[in-house]
């Protein structure tokens, strides 16, 4: 049984998954397997940078053409204030002087972006045994909230199943297997240590942008990883998951409904990088004959949030 303390200051005794991470990095434990980066290996990490060359992970923050949830809404650029408003006037420099600003709405959970460890949770319980009731609806999450998280930066694996498979991108509700991962790793010739961030290229965004040129309608079915896959991460002890697709997981779900997020999330405490833009990154580590590299991610310290909207750079 492991300790676990609200924000309430009320103990309670749950018991952690079998496979997970609860109570590995004490009770009160909040980044989850984020703590496997430590600084040497982030030292170490720098010297995998071979060309220098910087890729930004992040898909356009514009409404429309973009892969996302109708719930969740679209990201808006609204205009706070305009050189052309008339409150300019009487100010030093007259007409020829003016300033330009924004209001961003971005939901945390469309395009680019971070899965918090509160974004999930199952039974009643976040990551480490914390109790799902402690979010409030004005305040967030008391517990494993984005701004618990902070910023890191570790050395990445790419596994570019298309380049593996040799298609254009898997098919949709494709349910990707440990055995697909390790068996890609092996023909790239890369080891996935500990503390490694594992980046999963399934080719499902190449796909959605033919199928929004063509005027068609995207399918809900995407590829992603399978329960099986699961067993790859906490094996290898890898601190963070990112692909392309919209939520790690094959969709249809394998088993249940997020049944690879409450796997990774909510037992492991292993955070989610989501619709992740890698077809540059694995085009550009192909020619340089390399498959890790360095990555730094910083989600906005948005206290209590589910998530944040992210621009991931990997430096090859």
């Amino acid at each position: 049984m492991t300790e676990t303390r609200s924000t309430e200051g009320a103990t309670s005794s749950v018991a952690p998954p079998p496979a997970g991470n609860w109570g590995r990095w004490g009770a009160e434990d909040e980044r989850g397997a984020l703590n496997l980066i430590e600084p040497e290996g982030v030292r170490t990490a720098a010297h995998e940078v071979r060309t220098g060359r910087t890729y930004s992970l992040a898909l356009p923050i514009a409404r429309g053409n973009q892969p996302a949830f109708d719930f969740r809404g679209s990201p808006q650029r609204l205009t706070l204030v305009s050189q052309t408003d008339a409150m300019y006037d009487g100010f030093e420099g007259g007409g020829d002087v003016g300033s330009n600003e924004d209001v961003l709405i971005i939901p945390s959970h469309n395009l680019t972006h971070m899965d918090a460890l509160c974004h999930v949770q199952a039974k009643g319980r976040f990551y480490n045994g914390f109790p799902a009731d402690t979010f409030r609806s004005h305040t967030g999450a008391g517990r494993c909230g984005i701004d618990k998280l902070g910023a890191f930066a570790t050395r990445a694996v790419l596994l570019d199943l298309p380049r593996h498979f040799d298609t254009p991108h898997l098919e949709g509700g494709y349910r990707i297997t440990a055995a697909d991962l390790a068996g890609c790793a092996e023909r790239q010739g890369v080891e996935v240590r500990s503390g490694d961030a594992l980046l999963v290229r399934t080719g499902y965004l190449d796909e959605y942008r033919a199928i929004e040129a063509s005027g068609r309608e995207p399918s809900f079915a995407q590829p992603g990883l399978s329960l099986d896959a699961v067993d790859y991460v906490r094996a290898r002890e890898i601190s963070v998951v990112g692909a392309d697709n919209s939520a790690i997981e094959c969709i249809p779900f394998d088993d249940r409904f997020l049944s690879v997020h409450i796997a990774l999330l909510v037992e492991s405490g292993v955070p989610l990088l989501e619709h992740l833009w890698l077809t540059d990154l694995a085009e550009g580590m192909a020619q340089a004959g390399t498959y890790s590299c360095l990555l730094c991610v910083s989600p906005l310290p948005v206290t209590g949030a589910t998530g944040s909207p992210i621009n991931p750079v990997a430096i090859v």
